[in-house]
């Protein structure tokens, strides 16, 4: 499996986190693990199959009314970890926000990639937490794959023809383009749609130029987010054009440019937009359509 090189640093915060993935997000329970549950023995047991409910997908935890777990403890930590461990965790809670996709190289041969959704805080943070190159490794061998444009090379994957280098575009009409898009996207909250309401009423975009050239450090920091979006996409944009996914890259980290410009909070730019497009399949498809059309 191909694997970015923080993955391994890759530790959940639990308490310590401020946007814990045990709020705001339905929580599915795979079929092995629902049978389980519906065995459970003891009071654990019982507290759990109150706490859930089959629907035409499947079962899935039931959320309170402020749209937490029902296992969510106060002090931000896992009720039913604390109690029984890991392994009574569901699928969906023991992998998240790690995820797997499959490309094919140019022998036909199918490769893994893994990676941590950006998501999450903890994997914003390990990403810029560095200004160097993002670099992949094979965590099979232990070998070393060397940079994104090394990684698609070695997959025999297209390069797109403006190349890799992340380039800003600071041209205000562009920026109303790009904000015009994502607000045909499905918010994921009233906070989302108030942001790009706050970002189109600002006159001042072209100060995400700023944030980019102020330091080489920053720099650093959007083209390691530009590679590891690129990289999370290639499975999703497989049967299109290279250059198709090189727009959405870059008009993606376009947006997390001027949401960082408005807001000082670089890590919270980049997990509020994954949290909006990345973790909704429609959204993405909806900016993968608009990338192939020229739309931004």
């Amino acid at each position: 499996m191909i694997l970015p090189d923080f993955y391994g640093r890759f530790r959940c915060k639990a308490g310590a986190c401020q946007h814990t993935c045990c709020r705001g997000w339905d929580i599915d329970i795979d079929d092995v693990t629902a049978d389980y549950y519906q065995q459970l023995d003891g009071p654990l047991g019982e507290a759990i199959r109150q706490h859930i409910a089959e629907g035409p997908d499947g079962w899935h935890f039931c959320l309170t009314a402020e749209g937490n777990c029902p296992f969510l403890r106060p002090d931000g930590l896992c009720q039913l970890i604390r109690q029984a461990g890991d392994d009574i965790l569901c699928d969906i809670c023991a992998l998240h926000p790690r995820f797997f996709q499959v490309v094919e190289n140019g022998s036909g041969q199918a490769i893994e990639l893994g990676g941590v959704g950006l998501c999450c805080e903890a994997a914003c943070e390990l990403l810029l937490s560095e200004t160097g190159p993002l670099t992949f490794c094979d965590s099979e061998t232990g070998r070393s794959i060397g940079s994104l444009a090394q990684l698609l090379k070695w997959l025999d994957y297209p390069l797109p023809r403006k190349g890799l280098a992340y380039e800003p575009d600071t041209a205000e009409k562009d920026h109303e383009r790009l904000l015009a898009v994502l607000g045909r996207t499905e918010p994921i909250d009233d906070a989302w749609t108030a942001q790009l309401k706050t970002l189109q009423a600002q006159t001042a975009n072209s100060a995400a130029s700023t944030v980019l050239t102020g330091n080489k450090g920053t720099a650093g920091r959007y083209q390691r987010i530009y590679d590891y979006i690129f990289y999370r996409q290639l499975e999703t944009f497989a049967d299109v054009p290279s250059d198709f996914l090189a727009t959405y890259v870059g008009r993606s980290t376009d947006f997390i440019a001027l949401t960082a410009a408005a807001t000082g909070d670089l890590p919270e730019a980049v997990r509020r937009w994954s949290e909006q497009i990345e973790y909704d399949t429609d959204n993405v498809a909806l900016l993968k359509k608009a990338a192939a059309a020229g739309e931004f």
